[in-house]
């Protein structure tokens, strides 16, 4: 009862953020959809007895909570700080740490591995296709509406629902990361 609780909540919020994006342009929707989105996901896989979010204990949430916070401390910095691919123009310093780097990839990352488990598909490059463009598209797309954050890719100007081409070839990498990192820990446990 309580993870169904849990996942109609995730669900509301999920819903919450995207509606908030397209019609309010707030630019604090993606935390509530990606808060939202993970609960609603790991209750679907938990439902198909796929390996869920809901099944880790304290310290592997902690494990994994951490490594997506180093990921993406290593993203902003490649990406925004070093290359200037992208900006946000709301967030001062606090805000962008508790919003971006405490709050959004560490749940964006959940997130993924959530709806990449529920690909009940046997290539495991093809799960990853499908996987990386609906998320693409599930976390780019509001963001055209509320402007969280801003792309600055120089010289490619190819766009998809006014998403560049670059940022959905990217989420290939995005989805790659928590993928790998829970494959390298199932060995491990395996042990």
């Amino acid at each position: 009862m309580k993870k169904t609780i849990l996942s109609l909540s995730g669900l509301f919020l999920a819903v919450y953020g995207i509606v908030s994006a397209v019609l309010y342009s707030n630019v604090n929707w993606y935390r509530y959809f990606v808060i939202g989105g993970t609960l609603f996901l790991a209750w679907l896989n938990d439902r198909l007895k796929n390996d869920s979010l809901f099944e880790k204990k304290g310290k592997a949430l902690l494990k994994s909570y951490g490594l997506y916070l180093c990921y993406g401390i290593i993203i902003e910095v490649i990406g925004m700080a070093i290359l200037k691919l992208w900006h946000y123009p709301s967030f001062g310093l606090a805000e962008f740490i508790i919003n971006v780097i405490l709050i959004a990839y560490p749940f964006a990352f959940f997130f993924i591995y959530e709806s990449f488990k529920l690909m009940r598909v046997s290539n495991l490059a093809l799960a990853i296709g499908i996987t990386s463009l609906i998320n693409a598209f599930l976390h780019e797309v509001p963001n055209t509406f509320a402007h969280n954050w801003i792309y600055t890719i120089p010289y490619i100007k190819l766009e998809i629902l006014q998403i560049n081409i670059v940022v959905i070839v990217g989420w290939v990498i995005l989805i790659l990361l928590p993928v790998i990192a829970q494959k390298i820990w199932l060995c491990q446990d395996q042990r």
